[in-house]
């Protein structure tokens, strides 16, 4: 019933326990992260707190764009300085009557006049009045009544009639012209660039007649009106009926001359027939100048007259109606957030995918530039993308993934840190730490070679001694045990009671990994030498140490849960190293170590000691002891190794050979093993142990 009952509790707690992972989960934060970024820049483009700068990215592309092509469709006459100064300023109603006719009679299909004349200006004002009922393709500007200022009325002959034409443009704050309008109003006035188009136009009877927020066919074109929901604008006044000036052709696209050649030559007039005419002023002190996207931000052209402006929305509705050129629009507000919210994502991906700082600010400026290739070329195929909104979901994506990456990594190092600081020395942990990989969970096949030690007699010592003062005893002997590995590179993975399992070559490349193994273990046994009698100085048995020294392949890494790791190794290799070992107690020997260690080592020189069998194996294993450099009688090795090549043949001269070393020095535990073997009859080198 309890095991029933637990089964539910123990689910629960795993799924607690799974997502308490999930909410730590890097990747998780950085998936927030993003989409909390892409919040933040929806809602700052609705606030139109990045709109200034939107506008000026926009300026750039536009000017990018407008390339520099000649209008054929429109004609300019503008006052200059020298005609302010040649003819009565403002100009006389009969002045203006004489130029009209003038230009009349070079077959124009229309005129505006962007001069205001609200009130006569004689002598002539009979003469002007009567041009203008004549020559019915003469429109005259206007302007609508703003706040306290009044409205400037056109001619009284044109007033109520659709010749008398909006004058008025919305500009940005700077007073820069980025949009027409073409209707505005309670009446629906036209304003002089529509007026102007649609009279080009009329061979095709062209009139529309649009509604609020209707969109207008004209030919080939539908115009929809600009607002809010679309283009380079989230905070916009779009009373009346506006849409984006497109500049085609660059800043000055139109022909231009001057009132007085106009007056004193016919050279004009081939380009006047057929075309479209404002005739205003474009003199620097009439102060009839407007700021254009070619003189905001890095452009630094100079201001655009008041009647190129109108010429160039006359001249992109006659080219949107014949030709069909394509509208700039935008995409809706909702496409243009799940395209600011994929590059929020990309950018997450690419601090995902690259974790250096260098290769992740590169691969940051190539995005940047694919961004900006991506909305130049959809610029010029009539499309508008939000550039610097993806531009900073890109870079605020990647830079906090980053972080947030980097933060978890170094978290991983502090974790890596604490679960190596007891095992490993100081230059090791650091040589890891900025290592291009550090250990992960879970193992890797590497050659190592491992080091097992035992203090002989311990378990006897501690059943008579004080746990702890034992553990203060232990305690001390570990610390010179691990400063004898660490000064070898060694990592420290178990204490086991008095023993020691230590690894080479792991977790960090050590080439030489068989050599610092045998070394270490020298410096084991100089130190437990001098510990052991200091401790019997203090009347403490503390016995002597053995250690079985073999290398070969393991699976090392990190077993356990990311909250606490242990750093260890699996395999073969370790029971072989525990059996060498425990072969010392057979021996009486210090130091056992393997065949393969031999066959490894370079620094180091060691003497055979037979091939051992031991219980549970079928296979021998070739045993060695090192030879301490420190302590080599060359002459008493040499005379060993003759005895040992003689046992291993058989020969009967390698018993008197070993009793003769035997008696010469009855503490060499080689020499007294093999002593025994002989006088108990035994013969070779190979040995087969009964015990482990």
């Amino acid at each position: 019933m309890s095991s029933v009952a637990s089964a539910p509790s123990s689910r629960l707690h795993a799924d607690r326990s799974h997502i308490r992972r999930l909410l730590r989960s890097p990747v998780l934060k950085t998936l927030v992260g993003a989409n909390i970024i892409v919040a933040g820049i929806v809602l700052a483009r609705d606030h139109g707190w990045l709109q200034p700068f939107e506008l000026l990215i926009y300026d750039a592309l536009r000017v990018s764009w407008a390339g520099h092509e000649p209008s054929s469709r429109i004609f300019l006459v503008g006052g200059n300085e020298d005609d302010i100064t040649d003819f009565d300023w403002p100009l006389r109603d009969g002045e203006l009557a004489d130029l009209l006719e003038r230009i009349t009679s070079w077959k124009p299909r229309v005129i505006g006049v962007d001069i205001y004349r609200d009130k006569p200006k004689p002598p002539g004002t009979e003469r002007l009045t009567a041009v203008l009922a004549q020559h019915k393709e003469i429109v005259w500007t206007f302007k609508l009544q703003e706040g306290a200022q009044r409205p400037i009325l056109p001619p009284a002959v044109l007033r109520g009639t659709d010749r008398a034409v909006l004058a008025d443009f919305i500009p940005d704050p700077g007073n820069v012209i980025r949009r027409a309008l073409l209707y505005a109003g309670d009446e629906n006035y036209t304003a002089m660039g529509t007026e102007l188009g649609l009279r080009y136009l009329a061979g095709d009877n062209i009139r529309p007649i649009p509604a609020p927020g209707d969109d207008i066919r004209l030919g080939q074109a539908l115009i929809s009106p600009l607002d809010d929901t679309r283009g380079p604008y989230t905070r916009l006044d779009s009373s009346g009926y506006q849409i984006l000036l497109d500049y085609h052709g660059g800043s000055d696209p139109f022909p231009l001359k001057s009132i007085g050649e106009i007056m004193r030559s016919d050279e004009a007039a081939p380009l006047v027939r057929g075309r479209a005419v404002i005739v205003g002023v474009t003199s620097e002190s009439v102060k009839d100048s407007f700021s254009t996207p070619f003189n905001t931000g890095f452009n630094s052209e100079e201001q655009m007259n008041g009647i190129v402006v109108h010429a160039h929305v006359a001249d992109q509705l006659i080219r949107e109606a014949i030709g069909g050129t394509a509208v700039l629009h935008g995409l809706s507000r909702g496409v243009e957030d799940l395209w600011i919210w994929a590059w929020a994502m990309a950018g997450m991906a690419l601090g995902l995918l690259i974790r250096y700082t260098i290769p992740a600010l590169c691969a940051s400026a190539a995005g940047l530039l694919g961004l900006a290739g991506i909305v130049y070329a959809a610029f010029g195929a009539a499309v508008l993308l939000p550039a610097l909104p993806a531009a900073i979901a890109w870079i605020g994506s990647a830079g906090l993934t980053n972080r947030v990456m980097h933060a978890a990594s170094n978290r991983t190092r502090t974790l890596l840190r604490k679960s190596f600081e007891h095992y490993l020395p100081p230059a090791i942990i650091a040589q890891l730490l900025t290592a291009e990989t550090l250990p992960k969970l879970g193992g890797e096949r590497r050659e190592i070679s491992v080091l097992f030690s035992d203090v002989a007699g311990f378990t006897t010592l501690a059943e008579t001694m004080d746990p702890e003062f034992l553990a203060d005893l232990t305690n001390d002997y570990f610390e010179g045990v691990c400063a004898a590995i660490f000064e070898q590179g060694g990592l420290v993975s178990e204490f086991a009671g008095d023993g020691v399992l230590a690894f080479f070559g792991a977790p960090h490349d050590q080439p030489d990994h068989a050599d610092c193994a045998v070394s270490a273990a020298l410096g084991i046994i100089e130190f437990a030498s001098r510990f052991s009698a200091e401790q019997k100085a203090r009347n403490i048995d503390f016995g002597h140490t053995r250690i079985g020294v073999h290398t070969g392949i393991a699976m090392v890494g990190n077993i356990g849960t990311r909250s606490r790791l242990k750093y260890s190794a699996q395999g073969d290799t370790l029971n072989t190293g525990s059996r060498l070992e425990g072969l010392n107690k057979a021996i009486g020997s210090r130091i056992c170590v393997s065949g393969a260690i031999v066959g490894k080592a370079r620094r180091h020189r060691f003497r055979p000691i037979g091939s051992f069998v031991v219980k549970g194996r079928h296979e021998p294993t070739e045993v060695f002891e090192p030879i301490d450099p420190r302590y080599c009688d060359t002459e008493r090795i040499a005379r060993y190794e003759a005895a040992f090549r003689a046992l291993q043949a058989g020969l009967p001269e390698a018993a008197e050979q070993f009793a003769e070393l035997h008696c010469e020095d009855p503490e060499d535990p080689c020499v007294a093993f093999h002593w025994r073997r002989l006088a108990a009859g035994e013969a070779g080198t190979l040995i087969v142990m009964a015990e482990k």
